[in-house]
């Protein structure tokens, strides 16, 4: 008989904080959900040695802040790969036997992805008849990409109808995925309260609030330039500035706008990001796949600027699309984005709109939910397999 205690097993990656943050609500909603199960969120490359992990973190990290083209260039290269290719079938041997050894030990009756590299690894290991239980994958983007694509692999939980359409053309059957959009944190479901998030903040109620967010570990390029544009805009408004971690960043942006005509607020790192995004009337960051779900799920028009080659490119062309977001690359062009946006509030309406109409509040939980049915399933067929025996 199936031992009594459930278990889940999500498999994250520091590589940036997203999938970590996408792994964290999805925990959240299944213990929400069903609190008797257990559910575990392990960094897939401690699988992997030591050095590797620190050089391949280290190497990301330079190749987007200071070699964009290149690290677009080899999303792109990546992007149409076959699974069975030299290419992937040496990514999957990644951390193999060590992951092995330790499904063996803690036995989950389900696995999550929500990094691509550990999909790979147990599509492969299912291929050779050692892993049998299922294995789901969370993509955390608004675009396909070949590395989230495993034969093996038993079901996708995507942001969007589009990217699901995306599978099905790459050979995925329609029954394996299911759009909830991205898991975010659950306050993000409670319903915007715009003038309330101004009142707990101590901002003004009277003229627009821009805010500007370079993200946990401060990798939204020319953070200094979009302030200095936002500090000369003539329209009356009020900025806050979110820098995360980088105390260095957050001290040269709070000398810049000492002079400030109009109010600006620089902090570090926040934790209640959903009270900054309730108060804003738009938005300038990175277009992330969890930034943007949360925006999102906020009804916040979006202003990308400078974007990064490769998923975030492809996110904001999603938003744009859509026509939720704008784009600037250059200082001047968001200079003009943000006047023409500031002095027609009918648009910025209408965009917050669309961002409404694309919102995805309570993926967590519907994610969750399919979750917890397909191990209920799984162990009902191990029941059923034991009294057969």
């Amino acid at each position: 008989m199936p031992r009594q205690i459930k278990r889940v097993l999500i498999l994250s990656a520091s590589y940036g904080a997203g999938h970590n943050q996408v792994s964290r609500a999805l925990q959240e909603g299944i213990r929400n959900i069903d609190p008797t199960t257990d559910v575990d969120v392990v960094d897939f490359f401690q699988f992997v040695s030591e050095p590797f992990n620190k050089l391949t973190q280290t190497l990301y990290v330079q190749s987007v802040r200071r070699l964009p083209a290149g690290y677009g260039l080899f999303y792109k290269r990546t992007g149409d790969i076959l699974p069975d290719s030299i290419w992937q079938r040496q990514l999957n041997h990644l951390g193999k036997e060590r992951l092995l050894d330790y499904l063996a030990r803690h036995r989950p009756d389900l696995i999550v992805c929500t990094f691509p590299t550990p999909a790979g690894v147990l599509s492969e290991l299912k291929e050779e008849g050692r892993v049998h239980v299922p294995v789901h994958v969370v993509i955390t983007d608004y675009v396909v990409h070949s590395q989230w694509i495993h034969p093996h692999v038993d079901r996708y939980y995507v942001a969007d109808p589009s990217v699901g359409a995306g599978l099905e053309r790459r050979g995925i059957a329609s029954d394996r995925i299911t759009a909830t959009g991205i898991p975010i944190r659950r306050e993000f479901a409670r319903q915007r309260d715009q003038s309330g998030a101004r009142a707990t903040l101590g901002l003004r109620q009277d003229i627009p609030a821009i805010l500007v967010m370079a993200g946990a570990f401060s990798m939204l390029g020319g953070l200094p330039e979009i302030v200095r544009v936002v500090e000369r805009l003539e329209v009356p408004h009020q900025t806050i500035v979110i820098a995360g971690h980088n105390k260095k960043l957050e001290k040269r942006l709070q000398t810049i706008t000492e002079k400030a005509v109009f109010p600006v607020r620089v902090l570090g790192f926040v934790e209640d990001v959903k009270a900054y995004m309730d108060a804003a009337d738009l938005i300038i960051s990175k277009t992330g796949g969890i930034t943007v779900a949360e925006a999102l799920a906020c009804g916040l028009p979006l202003v990308a600027f400078n974007v990064i080659p490769g998923q975030e490119a492809s996110n904001c062309k999603f938003l744009l699309k859509q026509g939720a977001a704008r784009y600037a690359r250059q200082p001047a062009q968001l200079e003009s984005v943000l006047r023409h946006l500031l002095k027609e509030p009918e648009v910025l309406d209408k965009m917050s709109r669309a961002a409404g109409g694309l919102a995805r509040p309570t993926a967590a939980l519907d994610v969750a939910s399919e979750i917890l049915d397909t191990v209920a399933a799984y162990r009902r067929d191990l029941f059923v397999a034991d009294e057969t025996a």
